[in-house]
């Protein structure tokens, strides 16, 4: 949806893709995709997680500053996998001559270091450590700030799922909107074959081909993504520090 001139609905491209591609089609790019969350999520929850215990808990714009660095150094690690990922989703969509036809992660790797120098790795590199900076914000800071207000206002226990559920509830819904024209502006660097890597007003131009929606474009998709996954990723989070975690102030045994 992002970069088709046409104007589809999801629901017309999801059956536009099954009807000339299978279903499987849908599923393109799963193996970027999965390098990409146990790399670059798993390092930024890592970094905010780790951060968050030097500064104010209690001052939202602290944890946005950690929030910040902890995106902008995911992102950059994260960029390689990042790109490949983005070309795999939509490498069907391009005329036959422009696909790249990446098999795997590791082959699109490969064939971006061979065919365009490894400096490929990182086109698009601002655009991904911006976006991974602002989607640590939405959902990271706010699920935590979200918590905390939830937990006071509506007198929940720090174990309840409940609260574990509208805290990342409301994390999902301001960080989609939130990342989406970044993500759109990162989608066409990516994709784009042009020799300089493209301008960025171009694709500030092409984001903007019908008009102020253009902003957020294929918003309901990345919604209906970033809810669900928003949700299972806190909740087995929170899961996990309940069931496998520790207190730094428990008493040690003589």
């Amino acid at each position: 949806m992002v970069i088709v001139k046409q104007d589809r609905t999801m629901a017309q491209t999801i059956r536009l893709a099954i009807k000339e591609h299978g279903l499987f089609s849908l599923y393109d790019g799963l193996s970027a995709q999965l390098l990409r969350q146990m790399t670059y999520v798993a390092l930024r929850f890592h970094l905010y997680e780790t951060g968050k215990r030097y500064v104010d808990e209690y001052n939202f714009l602290h944890k946005v500053g950690v929030a910040s660095v902890a995106g902008v150094v995911a992102g950059c690690v994260g960029i390689p996998t990042e790109l490949v990922n983005t070309r795999m989703h939509v490498d069907r969509a391009l005329p036959e001559k422009n696909r790249r036809n990446y098999r795997n992660v590791f082959h699109g790797l490969y064939k971006v270091i061979r065919d365009e120098g490894w400096m490929s790795l990182y086109h698009g590199g601002s655009y991904s450590c911006v976006r991974g900076a602002l989607i640590t914000i939405g959902q990271n800071a706010v699920y935590d700030q979200a918590k905390m207000n939830y937990r006071y206002y509506l007198e929940l226990k720090d174990d309840s799922k409940v609260l574990h559920v509208i805290s990342s509830l409301t994390a999902a819904l301001l960080c989609g909107p939130l990342c989406q024209p970044i993500e759109i502006l990162k989608t066409l660097r990516m994709t784009t074959r042009a020799p300089d890597g493209g301008k960025a007003d171009k694709f500030f131009s092409y984001m903007m081909r019908f008009g102020p929606r253009g902003l957020f474009r294929g918003a309901v998709p990345s919604l209906m993504r970033m809810v669900p996954n928003t949700i299972l990723t806190f909740v087995l989070f929170e899961q996990f520090r309940l069931y496998f975690g520790y207190y730094d102030d428990v008493p040690k045994a003589d």
